[in-house]
């Protein structure tokens, strides 16, 4: 499944959230490994399964299962990165979903957003003096 940049980038933020937390407290986990190969549980699922930004932008998937979501997570693995020279890893991967995002907003939203200002605001202008 195709996710959006935004909703993509949401699922590396509380994964890279997680991994932290796991090698905080546990003494066999290490950072550099779990954000090589994350540990998808259901505290992830649960924050990105109840997030506003899925329920506005993905809804179906509000009702998702832990086998769903780790596949979800592998499949941004696999699609890696445009630079096949850097490594994927969960902050590769956010940075580059992170970029793809910022991009879309300046290249599409914030250009639709201010031509809708303006036809709202259009009348505005034409009746002050």
């Amino acid at each position: 499944m195709d996710l959006p940049a935004n909703v993509s980038l949401l699922l590396l933020q509380l994964t890279l959230y997680r991994q932290q937390e796991l090698s905080h407290t546990g003494k066999d986990l290490k950072l550099d490994d779990l954000l090589v190969e994350p540990v998808v549980d259901e505290s992830i699922l649960t924050k990105f399964s109840t997030h506003r930004l899925v329920k506005l932008y993905v809804p179906e998937l509000r009702g998702l299962q832990l086998r769903t979501l780790r596949v979800l997570v592998n499949d941004l693995f696999k699609k890696g990165l445009p630079d096949k020279s850097l490594p994927v890893t969960v902050v590769t991967l956010a940075n580059h979903y992170y970029f793809v995002r910022v991009t879309e907003l300046e290249q599409e939203e914030i250009p639709n957003l201010k031509g809708e200002l303006a036809k709202v605001l259009a009348p505005l202008k034409s009746t002050t003096i």
